[in-house]
Formats: C-alpha cells, sequence, structure tokens
C-alpha cells in the first residue's frame, strides 16, 4: 500500500496492491492497477463507507500448504471478499446496504479461450458468483477482454474512474 497526494485530485490516494484492501470514509481516493485480477468495489450508501480489494486468485487450490505463507492471504479472491467486508463493519457499514462494482478479470496475454480457462475468467466468475450467495447487488462492472485497467475509486461518492491501458 502507498499513499500519495494527487495535485490534479487535490487529494490523497491510497494504491492499493494484490493482495491488498483499504476501506475509508473519505476524503482520500482508493486507486489500483488490474490485469488478470480482480477487484471488488464495496459501498455502504447509509453509512458512506467504501472499501476495495484487489484479488490475483480466485481460490488457494493447494489447501495443503499455508495461505499466508507466501504473501498477502488477500490475493486469493476467497479471503479477500471477507476481509474487506471485516474491516467495512468495523468501520461501522452494514451487510445488508451494500452495493457492488467489479472490474479486471483481463486476458492480458490474449491466449485463446480454449487454452483452458483464463486466470481472469475464473476471477469473474468467482467474485460474481460471491457477490450473488453474499446478496451484495453488482450496480456496474468493467470486466474482461484484454486490456489492463486502472481504477480509481471515490469511497465517499461511490463514483470510479476507469482507464483502460492498452498493451
Amino acid at each position: 500500500m502507498n499513499t500519495f497526494f494527487d495535485n490534479s485530485f487535490n487529494r490523497n490516494v491510497v494504491t492499493i496492491y494484490p493482495g491488498e484492501y483499504y476501506v475509508s470514509k473519505g476524503p482520500e481516493l482508493i486507486s489500483t492497477i488490474l490485469g488478470s485480477c480482480v477487484a471488488i468495489v464495496l459501498f455502504d450508501p447509509q453509512n458512506q463507507i467504501g472499501g476495495m480489494n484487489h484479488f490475483m486468485l480466485a481460490t488457494n487450490r493447494d489447501k495443503t500448504k499455508d495461505a499466508k505463507r507466501n504473501g498477502p492471504i488477500g490475493r486469493f479472491g476467497e479471503y479477500a471478499i471477507d476481509l474487506l467486508l471485516n474491516d467495512m463493519e468495523k468501520a461501522g457499514a452494514d451487510r445488508r446496504n451494500l452495493q457492488a462494482k467489479i472490474f479486471g478479470g483481463s486476458n492480458v496475454f490474449n491466449l485463446p479461450e480454449t487454452a483452458r480457462e483464463q486466470v481472469g475468467t475464473q476471477n469473474i466468475k468467482f467474485a460474481k458468483n460471491y457477490l450473488q450467495k453474499l446478496n451484495i447487488p453488482i450496480l456496474a462492472e468493467e470486466l474482461g477482454g484484454v486490456p489492463s485497467r486502472k481504477i480509481i475509486f471515490d469511497p465517499a461518492t461511490f463514483k470510479v474512474l476507469l482507464k483502460r491501458i492498452n498493451q
């Protein structure tokens, strides 16, 4: 995680990296860059609390290994969503109010879909299914395709700025 002051927004920007998440009531912005990874942005409009995670893989497929051993546990979607939810509740959010936006899941190497299910595709399916299981509506999404994406989230307004990065 890195925080810096951005003169164009006249605010601090917290940049999260794979496996990280951040919760805020504002006024800072939350930013990340995505390829095949997925970011879930959650917002509680009644309590004005927002947060974002950034996960690399849907699940820890090798359950015999300690998920924390080779990096943050949040790099797996199966943990990243719960970590974000728990911190949002600690900040005062109510799960019943949450709304989501999801981004990422690109096929950054532009491999044929027949090559086997791409990591980005697996991440997208996981995020959608998990949010549906939690009854959190997805209000917007920008998923799949080839381009990487940079997103900047304003936790005070639930607005997300998106820039596609052509490779």
